[in-house]
């Protein structure tokens, strides 16, 4: 069967499994006596065995298979694993990562299993199983009831039959039937993976579809006939760790049990019939849910934004038109596309729980790398944004969590002896704030020394010995950002090398975004990214400069005045605003985009960037747009503070104003 057409379903549901796996696996760790997440390590890893084996992936498989063995030492003793396990446990996750990381760049798994085996077999030997949980059999431990969901068994086959009774004591036939999703995608590539399953427990005598003739396979129920010697709890466990899969039925039968008639049926002796996930009553979500190849979904972003552009340029077409029942149309259409619109970005919406995910084992290889004791909390993981953005935010919280481990969080002994409890807490949070979402990491740590800082500064040339002297909180926080400056006393694996606070916030200056640090001496430091919730549509206030359309994304827009002789001052040479409530930068809008540099401008917008509000001087308000974005490249920008361009209705190019560059 040629398997490179489910190549992409692979490596998706891989990295689905490796992420899982190693949350569980950490998770198993603090809390070993959790049975459903003992079980859920299980059904990961069987899963991913399987998956491997039907595609041709056989060191893969093989590795996944021992590591099931050392898992089910897990599932049959209380007290967990001991660290060496879930050390080698976790080895094994991270070159099987590896591994899949090579398929996706070579088709080659490039893997060599035998050390990590070893390791694990070595686990199984030393471990021995304590039964004192006992190896349940009988069913007690369902966490499902029966679902009456699949047709009567048929009769088995005579000849089945005849084997049957002349089995060894301790082996048995099993009818095992398989009913998939109603919406799955590739019904034969979960056809071939239940059927090599069973091969895994046993040998299929029978199946339906056959083997050989799996590849053409559209239905929906998968039959087949089974020896073995194992329990019908377990080869069913073994199939429902498949994707896509609804029902599982499998039940024993006896060879010597007379059925009416003269034929010879099953035996009524305890079908294992339970659904992949939940209960029938709230099976229906996953016959809701189909993957999407993530192109397409970029293809349909892409044709959304041209369609908000054709009709941009049909409302400026028809505004000064007196065409009875025209403008009704238009805003009929106006209204159509705007709900389509946000129907299409909220299928690009994914929860940033998918970034989220990685941080459990990340801090706590960390905190053991540093000899820190560390409790972490993960705060509003269903919180949805775009997937591009997704995509992109995980290196620099990466950095961030990297900098609250080594430089913010003290030592079980330093914290002691400052009257703080021995663990830190690190704590990363995502929540929705307008049209923006906001994450944050915050920690418990020894905050930001200025004085620190400055003395690091100064030695590496970045400021001179007033300005370290004098240097301030929100100063010292700027210093931080500078590109090459560290606090590390060495250069590590871990952070020393001065390219992490200023590759942070150049990436998210890249998304639209911004990012602020707030941190009080001794008592902790919150790093704030703010991203906007997509980054293909924006809502834009349109100015003029000069003659040339610029964009301010709405929600960096406070407010908009007319610029009067009253309201302009000049403090140390430089022009500012003079408001009610405070003073403001005042940046001439000509000057600051290179364009008429002795221009005379009527009005101003107030906007936020980064930390501080200024005003831009403009000279007309042309109104709010919708407005497409594409990334611009560095020659066209020319050092200019702007984050990207968008067509205008009249083909005009309307370049977006980067506040954060502005403010800086």
């Amino acid at each position: 069967m040629d398997t490179s057409e489910y190549m992409p379903m692979f490596l998706a549901e891989s990295r689905e499994h490796l992420q899982e796996l190693n949350l569980a696996v950490v998770h198993i760790e603090e809390d070993p006596d959790d049975r459903a997440t003992v079980d859920e390590i299980f059904r990961g890893a069987h899963s991913l065995k399987g998956m491997s084996a039907t595609m041709g992936f056989a060191r893969i498989a093989e590795l996944t298979h021992q590591m099931e063995e050392v898992l089910e030492l897990l599932r049959q003793r209380s007290g967990g694993l001991q660290r060496e396990a879930i050390d080698t446990l976790l080895a094994c996750l991270d070159a099987l990562s590896a591994a899949v990381d090579t398929i996706e760049a070579t088709g080659q798994e490039a893997l060599d299993p035998a050390p990590l085996i070893e390791r694990l077999r070595q686990l199984v030997r030393s471990g021995g199983p304590d039964r004192r949980a006992g190896d349940r059999r009988d069913g007690s431990d369902r966490r499902h009831g029966a679902v009456d969901a699949l047709p009567p068994a048929a009769a088995a086959p005579p000849e089945l039959l005849e084997a049957a009774a002349a089995l060894t004591d301790g082996m048995r036939l099993l009818h095992v039937r398989v009913s998939l999703q109603d919406d799955v995608l590739m019904p034969a590539a979960r056809a071939l993976m239940a059927i090599n399953a069973l091969a895994d427990y046993g040998e299929v005598l029978r199946s339906d579809p056959p083997q050989d003739q799996v590849e053409g396979f559209k239905g929906r129920e998968i039959d087949a006939w089974v020896v073995t010697s194992h329990e019908q709890d377990r080869v069913a466990d073994s199939l429902r760790t498949i994707g896509d899969v609804a029902i599982v039925d499998v039940t024993a039968v006896d060879a010597h049990a007379p059925a009416p008639g003269g034929a010879q049926e099953p035996a009524a002796t305890g079908p294992v019939t339970r659904p992949q996930s939940e209960p029938a009553s709230s099976s229906s979500h996953a016959a809701r849910t189909v993957r999407v190849d993530a192109e397409r979904l970029d293809l349909l972003m892409h044709s959304m934004g041209e369609l908000v552009i054709h009709r941009t340029a049909v409302e400026a077409l028809t505004a000064g038109l007196d065409v009875p029942g025209l403008q009704q149309a238009v805003q009929d259409l106006t209204r159509s596309s705007q709900s389509l619109q946000q129907m299409v970005m909220q299928v690009r919406m994914i929860p940033v729980d998918i970034v989220l995910l990685r941080f459990p084992r990340l801090v706590r290889d960390l905190s053991t790398k540093l000899g820190k004791e560390v409790e972490l909390e993960l705060v509003g993981k269903e919180t949805e944004l775009d997937r591009t953005v997704v995509d992109a935010l995980g290196d620099p919280l990466v950095h961030l969590v990297r900098n609250s481990l080594d430089h913010g969080l003290e030592s079980p002994e330093q914290r002691i002896a400052a009257g703080k409890p021995r663990t830190g807490k690190l704590q990363i949070a995502a929540r929705h704030a307008g049209g923006s979402v906001v994450i944050e990491v915050r920690d418990d740590g020894r905050g930001i020394d200025p004085q620190t800082i400055g003395r690091k500064a100064l030695a590496a040339g970045l400021i001179d010995e007033d300005a370290a002297a004098d240097l301030d909180m929100r100063g010292a926080v700027e210093l931080l950002f500078a590109p090459g400056f560290t606090t590390a006393q060495t250069a590590s694996d871990i952070s020393g090398r001065g390219v992490g606070m200023d590759a942070v916030r150049t990436k998210i200056r890249e998304l639209g975004g911004e990012v602020v640090i707030d941190s009080t001496l001794g008592s902790g430091t919150t790093a704030q990214i703010r991203l906007p919730l997509t980054l293909a549509i924006v809502s834009a206030l349109q100015v003029d400069v000069a003659g040339a359309p610029f964009a301010i994304p709405l929600d960096r827009v406070e407010r908009t005045l007319r610029l009067t002789p009253n309201l302009v001052s000049a403090v140390a040479g430089r022009r500012v605003l003079v408001l009610e409530d405070s003073v403001l930068p005042l940046l001439e809008g000509a000057k600051t985009f290179a364009r008429d540099p002795g221009r005379q401008h009527e009005l101003v917008v107030i906007v936020r960037g980064q930390d501080r509000r200024l005003g831009l001087a403009v000279d007309k308000l042309v109104g709010q747009r919708e407005l497409v974005t594409r990334p611009l490249p560095n020659i066209v920008s020319d050092g200019e503070p702007v984050s990207g361009g968008a067509v205008l209705a009249d083909g005009r190019i309307a370049l977006i104003v980067d506040c954060d560059a502005l403010a800086a």
